[in-house]
């Protein structure tokens, strides 16, 4: 068989001025150490399965036709984008000499990346060549391509990152990345202008009868958790492993996870239902701030992929695929967006108020959830070769057990393939799965220089990671070491499933039986003015009357921040902060150096009360409760135990993107490197961001118990505090001081009266 036999399909086409045939299905992804004829092979399966997915376009009309949404390209940017970007990476990589079509390599460099759901591209409708220029221009790029790897002595070699070679591997992965774009944008037009491709895989599973009142365990699984140990994984891509990568792959992280639960089945269209039917879209306390936004700017009352069938009000809906219009299959993963899958996880943390709040996969977790035999990939060497076959997507005898590398033409139910050895279904392919996590690069992580803004501008706080890869991701899109991304309201053929936390205990309502500091900090963060006095000696003596230190430093942090995407609660001790925050902020993360605290703070997050000892004297005590307000948010929190002074120690904020606000609430004075801490602040931006404000209350209780005296920030008065605290933070803005007296009660007839030092420091923009 030759190389374009065994590359493509059965179903005759016009391709690029040779008779070639429509590939059915991707091959496995290229290694790199099998020579020309692999690379040719793999190449044309690429154009191949590019030409196959735009002849669903029915006209060449379809071609010009703009996104509903207005914040992309027509369907004529993404045909010639991919060639466009062979030209301009054999250029940067030396493999030729000259532009193929200089105005056309301009025309469809750059794509649109708009920044938010708001900001539509209102570019001009006539700037687009016609169709038949077009495909000239990709026959001449075709031929371009396939001369260079039949012939270039340059490729005589295995391809290495640092090879011009890796130019062609770069160029194959990215059309197969716009290979899947350009199919969500397909899925996205009018039905009148689309077609079934006449040779595209087959479905998993079939469309059955039209259903528009779906039942769980008939027509979709009942899902369920799987509980997962806690454990560290390693993430980054061997250098030497032969296949090509992103640069976002690369580099070395070891990240330790908790215990957690995550659903078995991604949740399903059915699931989703319920969401929807009770008028999830329409309640705001499910939503973060930006996802309302997106909400209401789009008006969406139900998944986007989802068809209204019948009046409004009636919850009939069909689905809306690639290139069709089917019943509704209510055992198909939802596919849906960020602020989507984040609302659903609200809403079924209500529905189920005892356990913890739900969230979605955190990156580490997603590696957790995998088959363990992929780990072994770490221990890859080149001379072990049965490694490679780790990687699904590596191995053409593995395509059944992932719905991925088009081995089937949709998504299917979730529980259409086998589950894992952990019992997780899907853990790759049928969707990508949302992640709680920003995109962001891992440590030794370096630009690669043909492509040196492919994944930079993204490590901006505003692009979460999928992973996992969909039915149509093909290459290195469905290899292990993928890690992609995109914005959060944009729409990928991804979904996702839930998460909780295992790592709390105890049952509602039972005493959290802990030191007596614990109960102290409790009292001071949760006790009413009643509660922090005792009623039968202040009936004769006239207690202080002090502010709350914690509602206050709060109120500070509101008012200063000029944005309340997330705050960084640094000594949050028990929590009360943190859930304050919460009513502002989008995000919250809590962090303390005691673990008996955040234990703590964790157990008030998933029952929303506790209850806790207020010592008397001696032996005697009376029980309180410590209860979360009902209309906070708990599950914008997160919680964790870590050094303030060290924060890129702590896995939960590697990749978080930058804070918009910090609170350091009587920490200062206990850390052993307050310097080291501040300096976290000024050095760079991955902590907070610029212009972002830090505030600072300290009682200034510098002890060389916990620090050394030369590293003491303290001064004879308050200016020279303020000074000394400054000198840490050049270019910083003091926005605002005071003092604020507050008590600390240890038991009825002893109080801590502390008068802490507050002040709020702005980084420059």
């Amino acid at each position: 068989m030759s190389v374009t036999e065994e590359a493509l399909g059965s179903s005759p086409s016009r391709l690029s001025g040779e008779k070639l045939d429509y590939p059915v299905n991707s091959l496995p992804l290229l290694d790199l150490d099998k020579g020309r004829d692999a690379m040719l092979a793999y190449f044309e399966n690429t154009w191949g399965l590019t030409e196959q997915l735009f002849s669903a376009l029915a006209s060449d009309e379809a071609f010009y036709i703009r996104p509903y949404h207005k914040t992309r390209h027509p369907l004529i940017f993404y045909y010639a984008h991919p060639v466009c970007f062979y030209v301009n990476k054999l250029l940067v990589s030396g493999l030729i000499e000259k532009p193929v079509n200089q105005e056309f390599e301009l025309l469809f460099e750059t794509g649109v990346d708009e920044m938010n759901w708001d900001d539509l591209h209102e570019g001009a409708d006539d700037v687009w060549p016609e169709l038949s220029a077009v495909r000239e221009y990709r026959q001449q790029v075709y031929e371009l391509v396939k001369d260079i790897i039949q012939n270039h002595p340059d490729l005589d070699g295995p391809i290495s990152q640092s090879a011009s070679g890796w130019a062609l591997a770069m160029g194959f992965e990215h059309e197969r990345i716009h290979l899947e774009t350009s199919s969500v944008l397909i899925r996205e037009l009018p039905l009148e202008h689309v077609k079934e491709p006449a040779a595209w895989p087959e479905w998993l599973s079939a469309p059955e009868a039209q259903n528009y009142s779906p039942v769980a365990a008939k027509d979709f699984p009942q899902n369920e958790l799987v509980e997962v140990a806690g454990g560290e994984v390693k993430l980054g891509k061997p250098v030497d492993w032969p296949s090509f990568g992103w640069d976002n792959e690369y580099g070395h992280d070891e990240r330790a996870y908790g215990p957690f639960k995550a659903s078995k089945f991604l949740i399903s269209n059915g699931e989703f239902f319920e969401f929807v039917k009770s008028g999830g879209y329409e309640q705001r306390k499910y939503w973060s701030e930006s996802g309302w936004g997106w909400r209401q700017f789009r008006n969406i009352k139900w998944p986007t992929f989802w068809v209204q069938d019948g009046p409004a009000g009636s919850h009939r809906y069909k689905l809306r695929t690639t290139f069709t219009e089917i019943p509704m299959q209510w055992s198909w993963p939802a596919v849906v967006n960020y602020y989507e899958a984040k609302a659903y996880c609200a809403w079924l943390t209500e529905q189920d108020s005892t356990k913890q709040p739900y969230r979605l996969l955190r990156e580490a977790e997603h590696l957790a959830i995998r088959d363990p035999v992929q780990r072994r990939a770490k221990e890859w060497s080149l001379d072990d070769m049965e490694l490679l076959q780790l990687d699904p997507v590596m191995n053409a005898a593995e395509a059944s057990t992932a719905n991925h590398n088009l081995g089937y033409g949709a998504e299917s139910a979730v529980n259409a393939l086998r589950a894992n050895e952990l019992g997780f279904y899907d853990s790759f392919g049928n969707v990508w799965q949302w992640c709680e996590d920003p995109f962001h690069p891992l440590p030794d992580f370096k630009i690669h220089p043909y492509y040196t803004d492919f994944s930079t501008p993204c490590f901006d706080g505003e692009h979460q990671m999928i992973l996992g890869g969909s039915f149509i991701s093909t290459g290195d899109e469905a290899s292990i070491w993928s890690r992609f991304h995109f914005r959060p309201h944009f729409f990928q053929h991804a979904g996702f499933r839930v998460v909780q936390d295992s790592s709390v205990v105890a049952k509602k309502g039972d005493k959290y039986d802990t030191d007596s500091t614990v109960n102290q900090y409790l009292l001071f963060h949760f006790g009413e003015p009643a509660q922090q006095r005792d009623d039968e000696l202040s009936a004769s003596l006239e207690f202080p009357q002090v502010a709350n230190l914690i509602t206050r430093t709060v109120a500070l942090t509101n008012t200063y921040s000029g944005s309340k995407s997330q705050v960084l609660d640094l000594g949050c001790a028990v929590g009360r902060a943190s859930f304050e925050l919460a009513r502002s902020f989008e995000r919250v993360v809590g962090l303390d150096y005691s673990d008996a605290f955040i234990r703590v703070a964790e157990t008030l997050q998933e029952q929303g009360e506790l209850v806790y000892r207020r010592w008397e004297t001696g032996r005697h005590f009376t029980d309180l409760n410590a209860s979360i307000d009902k209309d906070i948010d708990r599950s914008r929190i997160d919680f964790v135990q870590g050094d303030a002074a060290s924060l890129s120690a702590v896995p939960l904020l590697q990749g978080s993107k930058a804070f918009d606000a910090i609170l350091l609430s009587n920490l200062l004075c206990r850390l052993s490197n307050p310097e080291q801490c501040l300096q976290q602040f000024v050095q760079s931006h991955k902590f907070l961001k610029p212009g972002g404000i830090l505030v600072i209350a300290s009682p200034n209780t510098w002890m060389e118990e916990y620090t050394p005296q030369e590293k003491f920030l303290d001064g004879a008065n308050n200016e020279g505090t303020l000074a000394a605290i400054g000198k840490q933070l050049p270019g910083f803005e003091l926005l605002h001081h005071e003092d604020l007296p507050f008590m600390i009660r240890e038991h009825r007839r002893k109080y801590e009266f502390i008068i802490s030092q507050v002040s709020v420091w702005k980084k420059p923009e």
